[in-house]
């Protein structure tokens, strides 16, 4: 044990201001290469190749204390822009990270972010760029992107689908990159999901089949659950300081205490979810490690089937119950 009590939040703000921050990015550079290292080679589930999810969640500043990452009129931020690699329904990791202000858009740093030929990258409609498009095209860059309903296409071919189906169109479209006074084709898929939702996807995946294109954009909602992880476990919500330094430390510290959490996960061959391997790092930070591996493979002690609604003992009332008025005076 190491008899500390409590710290302060004014000792966090000063310690937050003064951690070298591009340490910390290395050191979530090297975490992440490790889970890397630990996954590479495992075949995707749907046999596509890997599969990587882009995309960028923001973090709110307040009015004036976060005037340093001015946005807008109404808002003041900073992004957490993320490639997702996704090996299956359970199995899905961080692969890359950029953190910046909210005024650079995604579309900034989409380019960074596209680093694996051999992957997929998956877009939502934040990262529309036809100069994009086409350049991933020349470089042979796989990739599936919604498009908005109103993004303009030209059909050249389309081929027949089930009426009683899901996909509502399969097609190969040209786009025209009225910018740079260019054009390029890609397949098009439309399709609706159980709530009747219709999406428009656009690919440079010929060899995959409709379906397949629509199975591949559903996995896109795996990066919005990481992270709701992150803020909800890693109290990203609520930062200690909103100084510049501060922030960007208690954001890579964030990112670095995932990372640790999935690699002792890896390292030990727990069953417990990384939430759960959190939750006991928490609670044996000061006790040795050997203490940490046992409570890490205890088994449960008990079993739980939730809270469950008592039903009232006897016979149910015939009538209701008559009240009588009830005078009270406080004060």
């Amino acid at each position: 044990m190491i008899d500390l009590e409590d710290i302060h939040e004014s000792t966090m703000y000063r310690k937050l201001e003064k951690l070298p921050i591009g340490l910390l990015q290395e050191l979530s550079v090297s975490l992440f290469g490790c889970i890397d290292a630990h996954h590479r080679g495992v075949q995707n589930v749907m046999d596509i190749g890997p599969l990587a999810v882009v995309d960028s969640s923001e973090i709110t500043l307040p009015q004036k204390a976060g005037e340093w990452a001015y946005s807008s009129k109404d808002k003041n931020g900073v992004k957490i822009h993320l490639r997702l690699a996704i090996l299956n329904e359970d199995t899905s990791y961080p692969q890359g990270i950029i953190a910046s202000t909210t005024a650079v858009s995604d579309q900034e740093v989409a380019v960074d972010l596209v680093v694996d030929k051999d992957a997929t990258y998956v877009f939502d409609r934040g990262y529309i760029n036809y100069s994009h498009y086409w350049q991933w095209l020349q470089d042979d860059v796989k990739f599936v992107a919604r498009i908005k309903k109103g993004s303009r296409t030209k059909v050249l071919k389309e081929r027949e689908v089930d009426p009683d189906n899901h996909i509502l169109k399969d097609a190969d479209v040209e786009i025209k990159d009225l910018k740079n006074d260019r054009s390029f084709v890609l397949l098009l898929v439309e399709y609706q999901d159980e709530e009747n939702n219709t999406y428009r996807v656009v690919t440079s995946r010929w060899d995959l089949s409709s379906e397949q294109v629509a199975d591949i954009y559903r996995m896109r909602w795996k990066i919005e659950l990481f992270f709701k992880w992150v803020k909800q476990h890693l109290k990203l919500v609520k930062l200690f300081s909103h100084k510049p330094e501060a922030v960007w430390s208690q954001l890579w510290l964030a990112v670095i205490a995932y990372a640790l959490c999935e690699i002792i996960k890896i390292m030990t061959g727990t069953d417990k979810t990384v939430w759960q391997v959190l939750q006991l790092m928490r609670i044996y930070w000061s006790d040795t490690w050997e203490e940490f591996l046992k409570a890490l493979h205890r088994d449960p002690t008990r079993t739980s089937k939730g809270r469950r609604k008592k039903g009232k003992p006897g016979r149910p009332r015939k009538y209701p119950k008559k009240h009588k008025p009830v005078k009270q005076i406080v004060g």
